[in-house]
């Protein structure tokens, strides 16, 4: 859920910088055949979830999950259907 100035932020076209942010992280694999439909997520499965207090926790937990963290981008440069 975004605070109130995530959302302004958001809706400025920026990201708002927050010392104080934690991280909620979800791992989950799709169904190749259904990736693209409305139905996107059934037979979806959670592969792993971690919380990270901090952003140098979150780092830890990508490193251990195996993945870069500049493999991300943002949300509407994203193929996730979510």
């Amino acid at each position: 859920m975004k605070s109130d100035p995530d959302a302004q932020a958001q809706g400025e076209g920026w990201a708002r910088s927050d010392a104080e942010r934690s991280f909620r992280l979800e791992h989950w694999e799709y169904d190749r055949e259904r990736i693209d439909g409305f139905d996107y997520d059934i037979g979806a499965a959670l592969v792993g979830s971690a919380d990270a207090a901090v952003e140098s926790e979150l780092i830890t937990v990508l490193d251990v999950w195996g993945v870069r963290p500049g493999l991300f981008v943002y949300p509407w440069e994203s193929e996730d259907p979510r």
